[in-house]
């Protein structure tokens, strides 16, 4: 957690640009939602309710097998600076797809709909976007401390910061897989002994 932290010491502007890019997702995945077609709507509902019914040994390895793939992409973009682009737009989807699934929940019409909403988000959702902010952050700064060396030939002991930056990935990669295990298993029981 150390290299997460120490990796963490970069520009504000990059903070600053990822709550903006998540005000902007999130506020687009409502606005989607609202304007999808009746069919399409009960099509993520029906999502949104298998969910809930726990069904999740297929579940599990579905999003680990989804999620070690956008780890991956995120990583593979990070060698060039045109991948910056691309990382950003992998966080924005991720939240724009949450808010999507929220905005499902919260659309049920049932009295217990808020209550849903906020215990499918907090807090393995949070977490997850907090993750994936951290790492397109990481992603993005190295992409651009990799510019400065290939292009600008400057001094940076780029051997230690690429391995801690492995070390950052593999890190929060497996707090994601803990996340996971708490999304698949235990968050749709929580919801099945909360709200009956």
């Amino acid at each position: 957690m150390v290299i997460i932290l120490k990796l963490l010491n970069i520009p504000r502007n990059y903070k600053n640009f990822f709550v903006v890019l998540s005000l902007i997702a999130i506020i687009s995945g409502a606005i989607f939602y609202f304007r999808l077609s009746s069919d399409s709507q009960d099509l993520i509902k029906t999502y949104i309710e298998i969910y809930f019914l726990n069904d999740n040994h297929n579940s599990f390895f579905n999003m680990l097998l989804f999620n070690f793939i956008l780890f991956f992409f995120i990583w593979i973009f990070s060698l060039s600076l045109l991948g910056s682009s691309l990382v950003a737009f992998i966080y924005f989807v991720k939240v724009f797809i949450i808010t999507i699934n929220v905005s499902s929940i919260l659309s049920l019409g049932e009295t217990n709909s808020a209550l849903k909403a906020f215990i499918y988000v907090f807090p393995s959702e949070i977490i997850g976007i907090f993750i994936y902010a951290i790492v397109s952050i990481l992603a993005i700064n190295f992409s651009f401390l990799f510019f400065d060396l290939i292009f600008k030939k400057k001094e940076i002991n780029f051997k230690l910061i690429f391995k801690n930056y492995n070390k950052a990935f593999l890190i929060l990669f497996l707090i994601t897989f803990i996340n996971i295990i708490y999304q698949t298993y235990l968050n749709p029981l929580i919801i099945k002994l909360l709200i009956k």
